[in-house]
């Protein structure tokens, strides 16, 4: 119970920051106009098996449109720095 209600408060601070931020920038949008804006901005993977047996993995983030460029610049976040493209093998 007491790991539940740290993290509601925690996601509750971090909401509220969030909110802040965008309005101190003249974002006043909604909280589900944003959350829609960003809900489209995702990380891609892909699964590439060889025939040796060994699988590639690729993971990729989306190019965010403007509107999610702009949240991510008001809020301090370097999407690339966050999310990098990786590259991984597995071998089988």
């Amino acid at each position: 119970m007491d790991g539940h209600v740290f993290i509601s408060v925690l996601a509750y601070r971090l909401l509220s920051w969030v909110r802040r931020r965008l309005e101190e920038n003249g974002d006043r949008r909604e909280w589900k106009t944003i959350r829609r804006i960003r809900r489209s901005h995702s990380l891609v993977s892909t699964r590439l098996p060889l025939a040796d047996g060994r699988v590639i993995i690729v993971r990729k983030p989306s190019v965010p449109g403007a509107e999610q460029a702009q949240i991510f610049r008001i809020l301090g976040v370097d999407w690339k720095a966050l999310c990098p493209a990786t590259k991984t093998e597995i071998k089988q």
